[in-house]
């Protein structure tokens, strides 16, 4: 049996949902059934609830408000991580591309040295290292830009249509570069990492997202098209819209390593287009 934790946020859902289609055995876990910076209710779950790998979707996710509490978001980002891997069970994590600088042209490999700008980064980035120095086993699985159309779930596809509901015309950031990713895409790829039993070797590093790359700018547009949106989009710098977490101006994740194991994404337009062509999409 397999534990998802995180298992209410987007990706879990998918991940839960996967799990579901192809028949495996899992237990999903949010933080109301398991507090995960929980020593001793994490050793006491898992004592009682044998798991042969967890695949850990749960993390504190807000980029701006981890400026102001940062020690709430290394306690979930970086010590629930450890706390999980030292049950000895293996450990499938999910990181994120904030854990590079955004200064390089070309795409990050897993050899790429972070180097994270935000507070959230950081946390991520921690989350990363005491995994990786821990001596356990598993994979550590970077990706970006995470969205999904299921009703519910909080990202950028959801409230760029809200916005195109409300009003005429938008402004959408257009000078930073990544790779859209649907969860749904994202939780298949973990799935079929843990069935070539990538789970049971030592920690390490891998990155997965939706092929290509784009602009937010160029996503949300896409969006709108699909959509049919009655709203103009146009394009404005990152100066023009401030936050409080500092943004990697460039995070494009190299896909080679993912890709020598036999994975092949999709690219990030397909992967949209898909939701709307799909009849049972929650759009």
């Amino acid at each position: 049996m397999i534990a998802i934790t995180g298992a209410s946020g987007q990706l879990g859902q998918a991940l839960t949902e996967c799990c579901t289609h192809h028949g495996m055995d899992f237990v999903g876990l949010s933080r109301a059934d398991l507090d995960i910076t929980d020593a001793a209710a994490v050793k006491n779950f898992f004592f009682k609830h044998p798991c042969d790998c967890i695949f850990n979707c749960a993390a504190y996710t807000q980029v701006d408000a981890a400026e102001d509490n940062p020690g709430e978001a290394c306690l979930v980002n970086s010590f629930a991580p450890w706390n999980l891997a030292r049950t000895s069970i293996p450990v499938i994590h999910i990181s994120t591309d904030y854990v590079f600088d955004g200064s390089n042209s070309t795409p990050y490999t897993v050899e790429n040295a972070p180097r994270p700008l935000s507070a959230y980064g950081l946390s991520k980035r921690m989350g990363e290292t005491s995994l990786l120095e821990g001596a356990f086993r598993g994979v550590i699985v970077r990706t970006a830009w995470t969205y999904s159309a299921r009703s519910g779930t909080k990202n950028f596809f959801h409230t760029m249509r809200k916005l195109f509901k409300e009003r005429s015309s938008i402004g959408v950031v257009n000078d930073q570069f990544g790779t859209p990713t649907l969860a749904e895409d994202l939780a298949q790829a973990l799935l079929d990492l843990y069935l070539m039993k990538q789970h049971l070797k030592p920690m390490h590093v891998l990155h997965y997202t939706n092929a290509g790359l784009a602009t937010w700018f160029e996503f949300a547009q896409a969006i709108a098209r699909l959509s049919n949106a009655n709203c103009t989009v146009k394009p404005i710098t990152t100066s023009e819209f401030p936050t409080k977490a500092h943004r990697p101006a460039y995070s494009v994740l190299s896909l080679q390593a993912i890709e020598e194991l036999g994975i092949k994404p999709r690219s990030w337009l397909d992967a949209l287009e898909s939701i709307f062509k799909n009849k049972t999409a929650h759009v």
